[in-house]
């Protein structure tokens, strides 16, 4: 065997995956960062990625959805029994390389037959790597892990300012690593990070305390300008909602939540009156308690009252998969004996009336809100007190982040979550799904808001 070349055999392709991998995990962790930016396909498809991670896609913008389709069907479906939109192969890859390569190959002008001569993903010409004579290091496959390696120097270089909260210094590092990379959605996200901590001021909020989330950068607490209303951060993420317990919170399957803010209360009967100037509720007298007995077009109503009020505009319910991720707040659920340090229901909510044999409903009533423990997120009474509505119309799953988002005025049940004071703690599961006709006003309806970040 000549030492001073590939050679061309039946594991070729697994020599040149090889030397890919070993090129991209150099730096493991950040490595790890990488694969998140390709999203959710990471998850499965880690060589793929990897391939395309040191490839000319990067610096073009192109992502596996770029080639592929979004796969809406195929990323829902967990056991992948549903196939992407394209696979592309043969002629099909030529006429999505053409879209980007519009005179042919840059270095034989061919326009056919592109996957004879290249890997897909990571786009190194196979045929070259196995045949290459002479030293290795020269090999054209240097020059993207060279430049690779400079990437994630300069955006060390900037995360060391960020620590330091020197945030102009580390924005025009971030801006120097674009060079190497400029699509790398991370980084993108980086210079926005520090744009928000140079100016942390948002229209609309006013912002409590100094405290930020390290990602987004975004205040962690706000009040809405002119109301007190209290609202945290919920950070960005993926949770699996549902629960194969409930047929209706089936199947169970993972969900992308962009950042939002929401009330860490519920509304309380003190703002509802201030601004709808009347008090619905069953249980009245202190202005402390949740509202209740409110419809889901008395909750539109007031969301709207509120938007013309203040600058904040843009305030509304959340969605049934927001109020569960928020719920959950990163962890299980809560088990049943340390419930009641976070909820007011059937055990530990009865009224005055309540030493009857036959409890009623009249032998419950609701509670001033945030008098229990606050989630890990620092929302209180997620769970009890009152239902609440969310803008999400009852769909079966997979969930569809568009359901009840479009309008106001769809026809159809929306969905309630978290339980209320009188229910057993079963009905208190963050992925248990009520529907209700939105004209219904039951005394154990209330809500609580929410807000896109700015």
């Amino acid at each position: 065997m000549n030492p001073e070349k590939f050679n061309v055999n039946a594991g070729a392709r697994y020599v040149i995956r090889a030397f890919l991998l070993a090129a991209v995990l150099c730096t493991p962790v950040i490595a790890q960062e990488d694969l998140k930016q390709a999203g959710v396909c990471s998850r499965c498809h880690v060589v793929s990625v990897l391939e395309w991670q040191i490839s000319a896609h990067v610096a073009a913008g192109a992502n596996c959805q770029s080639c592929h389709g979004p796969s809406a069907a195929h990323v829902a479906n967990e056991r992948n029994e549903v196939s992407p939109d394209r696979i592309p192969r043969g002629a099909a890859a030529d006429g999505l390389c053409s879209t980007c390569h519009t005179q042919g190959c840059p270095s034989t002008k061919q326009t056919t037959n592109c996957l004879a001569c290249h890997n897909q993903h990571s786009l190194t010409k196979t045929q070259q790597i196995q045949t290459f004579e002479g030293d290795r290091s020269t090999h054209p496959i240097h020059e993207e892990v060279a430049r690779l390696a400079e990437f994630r120097e300069t955006t060390a270089r900037a995360e060391e300012l960020v620590q330091k909260q020197e945030w102009s210094a580390a924005k025009s590092v971030f801006e120097e690593a674009l060079r190497f990379r400029p699509s790398d959605q991370k980084t993108i996200e980086r210079i926005a990070f520090c744009k928000r901590r140079l100016k942390p001021d948002m229209p609309g909020f006013d912002i409590v305390g100094e405290e930020f989330d390290a990602v987004s950068g975004l205040p962690l607490e706000v009040t809405v300008a002119g109301t007190g209303i209290a609202m945290r951060l919920v950070p960005r993420g993926e949770f699996d909602i549902g629960a194969e317990d409930y047929t209706e919170s089936q199947p169970v399957h993972t969900v992308a939540i962009d950042a939002f803010y929401l009330g860490r209360f519920e509304i309380t009967q003190a703002e509802w009156e201030v601004l709808m100037g009347s008090n619905p509720s069953k249980h009245s007298g202190d202005g402390s308690l949740p509202v209740e007995r409110v419809s889901w077009r008395d909750a539109q109503e007031f969301v709207a009252k509120l938007n013309r009020r203040t600058p904040a505009e843009g305030l509304r319910l959340p969605t049934e998969a927001e109020w569960e991720y928020a719920a959950r707040a990163g962890r299980g659920l809560f088990k049943e004996f340390e419930l009641a340090r976070y909820a007011w229901y059937r055990e530990n909510s009865g009224s005055a009336n309540s030493n009857q044999d036959f409890r009623d409903v009249d032998s419950f009533a609701t509670h001033q809100v945030g008098q229990k423990e606050p989630n890990g997120w620092g929302f209180h009474d997620m769970h009890g007190n009152v239902w609440e509505w969310t803008s999400s119309l009852f769909r079966p799953y997979f969930y569809d982040p568009a359901d009840g988002r479009e309008s106001t005025a769809a026809e159809g049940h929306r969905v309630l979550r978290g339980g209320g004071y009188a229910d057993m703690a079963d009905l208190l599961n963050p992925a248990l799904r009520h529907p209700e006709r939105p004209t219904r006003q039951y005394r154990w309806n209330g809500l609580r808001l929410a807000r896109d970040v700015p």
